[in-house]
């Protein structure tokens, strides 16, 4: 029985020592100047194989024995074709790279003066939504890795990085083999079928392929070069070009007119005639001030110029906090299904140089059957063609029973093997040899956890849901069961602390600790939620608060339950709480706090209610949504018991809890009463489209208008009716965002509210930092102009490029952004008006406004507001 293990074991070892043999080629690349060239693409001809170079220039390709014909691409240099012969081991082929040889050939550019650059880009741009379009579904293989490493903290968080076992300047490396399938118009499924890591154990991400469509108009709020806005914000210069495989390409240069956050500049290379992206590197900073290179090398597959690898590296330094990473892809294995409608390739006129022959081509008549085979095509004609063939599509796919309101479809999922691949399987996947730095992080964070794995064990019973003191002071949320892939966990715990809550950072800066008011006293306040997630798309919630008044001796507090999915919702809600009188809460709570210690102004009012309501919404469409409540309120007044402040100042004094108001004379106080309250909401987005994640549905309303028809009704101790319609929209105009809210109303029937609360109210401000929130005046009074009679109010806001600081660049670049609003409001009493001027982003959260008010037509007054937030 010995003898047959050991004979079986010898064959185990033989078999694997034989299989593991494997030949292939490996070396680097490098430049006629001796610099390594560091993600050069390379792919095997006439197979599905490809790789890329790694950080260091190194580069590795399995093959099995036999003669291949490598390709070596690298933006700017020349193509490199090498025969190479493969026998059992592996060949060292070291290759050079030369630079590409640019020539200012003519491009014919009619009488004008214009660069050549111009007709090139307007041309691309004319075909650019032909190539998103010619092929009808693909699939392929992808390598991705992404690294990182933190370069530099802040004391205070240097004890968090190591909880989580991160080291300062260890580089961290993430790979994955991912294969994805995309079908138009845009349903991608990708699936991670392998993924290897040194990130600390517990932490089980997963990587996704990045699909960087250049075609598109716009990236994230980017405006790309192929936009058709992309002459209002870059200027374009013709550098020549090369000839690589039969093909002219042209290489251009994008610079932003306005250097800033939001648009890129580098360069574009353009295959000629074909209008096809070849490759392009930009570069740009976001509004955090990060920095971020991109670049990205097509390749032609199947008669279609595809993207074959990709690299985007990051940078940035934000509070102290400095780090930088590195994203990179590699396809192979391309499978592509070309649609021959749009798959043509006519000689695009442009009218702008070349009038006399666009007005030949225009007089031929054009279908979309036969358009694009015609040798020539405006590129007016070009746009129209499109429009038409895609309204042609989009039919057709309603007549197969197609949802045509989904924009997106994405799926992504994590093979049950994933992380349990052996080496083995990464040596022949991996292709991408790791650089030195990368094999470095590797094994200094292997020695890390190797030396700390007693303490990370008992990290993790730590980590499972246990209270503990710590969590009094700054509350914890209390995750139970197994997380899924991509998922939220099954249930979880929160709670608030009502000393210093770190659990909410939402509320962090104003609305986390201890609250005064001129009514209560010190306040504290806690909040505990639990939450069950019946399945992907439903789940259920039980919250509870509680509000203790020192002052009062008095403890309020309340309970909701709420259950729902993406599509409906309900809730149902009781308790004794304190409320202001604008139910929008327009003083954050932490703010009055200050102004009532520091400066003896109590703006918050408030009174306290027992209620209970029931309330349901539901999405019928992505375009219309409805809800609809009920609620019994008994309101109770309530009075000041304190005029406690940190300083006494002469001419001022602590004000009364009923607020000031015209329509009722100041006379604002109530008696104890009951209410029967129902409210209805109808929202219509008529442009809004549809995206699905991992089978869930989301509404996408980008640069669309929102318009929204509210009804409120009163019973009970209280008889009303009010009506209210809004619209809302935010887009790009003058190179900037602009944004708008127009909301207008009425009180109808025979009787109108008699109790503040139940007016209708203006979100105002009276203290020196503006509250977060687009439909805010910024020197209203809270309450002297709530109303019962017919209103209008409106806001607009206009982000300026270029106006006082950001005139320049560095400003800019740093993250300053600087806007001009307008706010007016019209009622029977009184029409108000507001002209300002704001800026944002000094050290990312602090910002201010210069604001003037007209009334009636007459000056008022001048202030100023400080804003703190990162929006």
């Amino acid at each position: 029985m010995r003898l047959w293990t050991f004979t079986l074991l010898i064959a185990i070892y033989f078999f694997y020592s034989q299989t593991s043999i494997a030949g292939g080629i490996r070396g680097t690349i490098k430049n006629t100047k001796g610099e390594v060239m560091p993600y050069t693409s390379i792919l095997v001809k006439n197979t599905s194989i490809g790789t890329m170079a790694n950080e260091d220039g190194k580069y590795e390709v399995t093959l099995k024995p036999g003669t291949y014909e490598l390709q070596f691409q690298y933006l700017g240099y020349q193509v490199l074709n090498k025969s190479i012969e493969v026998g059992d081991e592996y060949v060292t082929v070291d290759v050079t790279m030369q630079e590409a040889v640019v020539q200012l050939n003519e491009v014919k550019v009619g009488s004008s003066d214009e660069d050549a650059a111009y007709t090139i880009m307007r041309k691309t741009i004319s075909m650019a939504r032909f190539h998103m379009l010619e092929v009808d579904s693909w699939s392929a293989r992808t390598y991705v890795k992404g690294t990182f490493r933190v370069i530099d903290v802040p004391f205070l968080l240097k004890g968090a990085l190591k909880k989580n076992n991160i080291q300062v300047g260890t580089t961290y490396v993430l790979e994955s083999i991912n294969e994805i399938s995309f079908q138009q118009p845009d349903k991608v499924k990708e699936k991670a079928v392998s993924i290897r890591s040194n990130l600390p154990p517990g932490t089980q991400p997963a990587i996704n392929f990045a699909q960087l469509n250049i075609y598109q108009p716009a990236f994230f709020g980017i405006i790309l070069p192929l936009s058709p806005k992309a002459f209002n914000y870059y200027r374009f210069t013709y550098e020549g070009g090369f000839e690589e495989n039969g093909k002219w390409v042209n290489r251009i240069k994008v610079t932003p007119k306005i250097k800033g956050q939001n648009v890129i500049e580098g360069s574009i290379y353009i295959v000629d005639q074909l209008w096809s992206i070849h490759s392009y590197r930009f570069k740009f900073t976001d509004e955090n001030g990060i920095n971020y290179n991109l670049q990205q090398i097509y390749n032609l597959t199947q008669d279609v110029w595809m993207p074959i690898q990709s690299e985007i590296t990051v940078k940035a330094n934000l509070f102290g906090a400095e780090g930088e990473a590195r994203y990179v892809t590699s396809v192979r294995n391309y499978q592509l299904k070309i649609n021959p409608k749009y798959h043509q390739q006519p000689v695009v006129v442009d009218e702008k140089i070349d009038k006399e022959k666009a007005a030949e081509v225009r007089k031929q008549k054009i279908n979309t059957e036969t358009a694009l085979k015609q040798k020539e095509l405006t590129r007016k004609q070009l746009r129209q063609l499109s429009r038409e063939m895609e309204r042609e599509d989009r039919k057709e796919r309603k007549e197969r029973g197609e949802d045509v309101t989904v924009m997106r479809d994405y799926s992504f999922d994590v093979d049950t093997l994933a992380r349990k691949r052996p080496s083995s399987f990464w040596e022949d996947e991996r292709q991408v040899p790791l650089t030195d730095t990368e094999i470095k992080g590797y094994k200094q964070a292997d020695s890390l956890y190797k030396a700390n794995e007693d303490k990370i064990k008992k990290d993790s019973i730590k980590s499972l849901p246990r209270f503990r003191l710590t969590h009094l002071i700054f509350g914890h949320t209390y995750n139970y069961g197994k997380q899924p892939e991509n998922e939220w966990y099954p249930r979880t715990f929160s709670f608030d602390s009502p000393l210093l809550n770190l659990n909410n950072p939402d509320y962090f800066i104003w609305n986390n600790v201890g609250f005064f008011n001129t009514v209560e006293g010190t306040v504290l306040r806690t909040r505990m939620r639990y939450t069950e997630r019946v399945n992907k798309d439903s789940r259920w919630s039980l919250e509870g608060n509680l509000r203790y008044s020192f002052e009062r001796s008095h403890l309020n507090g309340g309970l909701q339950f709420s259950r729902g999915n993406q599509q409906q919702s309900f809730s149902i809600s009781a308790g004794h709480n304190i409320f202001q009188f604008n139910a929008n809460n327009p003083i954050p709570e932490g703010v009055n706090t200050v102004n009532t210690l520091l400066w003896e102004r109590n703006y918050m009012k408030i009174y306290e209610k027992t209620f209970a309501s029931v309330q349901w919404n539901k999405r019928f469409t992505e375009k219309v949504s409805f809800s609809t409540s009920i609620a019994f309120e008994h309101r109770d007044r309530l009075v000041n018991r304190t005029e406690y402040s940190w300083f006494d100042f002469k001419k001022r004094e602590l004000t009364s809890n009923d607020p000031s108001n015209i329509e009722l004379q100041d006379q604002t106080a109530f008696p104890d009463h009951n209410a029967w309250i129902w409210a209805s909401s109808l929202t219509i987005r008529p442009f809004a489209k549809a995206g699905i994640y991992n089978g869930r549905r989301y509404l996408i309303n980008n640069n669309s208008p929102v318009f929204t028809i509210n009804n409120r009704s009163g019973f009970g101790d209280v008889h009303f009716n009010q009506l209210e319609l809004s619209v809302n929209d935010e887009f790009r105009f003058l190179r900037g965002g602009f944004r708008y809210l127009i909301r207008g109303g009425l009180f109808y029937g025979p009787q109108k509210p008699n109790y503040l609360m139940d007016f209708k109210h203006f979100n105002g401000n009276q203290t020196r930092f503006q509250p977060e929130g687009f439909d805010f005046f910024r020197l209203l009074d809270y309450y002297n102009y709530s109303t019962t009679h017919n209103y209008l109010q409106a806001h607009a806001s206009q982000q300026i490029n270029r106006l006082l600081f950001t005139q320049f660049t560095s400003l800019r670049l740093y993250g300053i952004r600087e806007n001009l609003f307008v706010n007016a409001l019209l009622t029977t009493k009184t029409n108000v008006y507001e002209i300002g001027y704001g800026f944002r982003g000094l050290l990312k959260i602090l910002g201010a406004e210069v604001v003037t008010t007209f009334q009636n037509g007459k000056y008022v007054q001048t202030g100023f507001r400080l804003r703190l937030g990162f929006n």
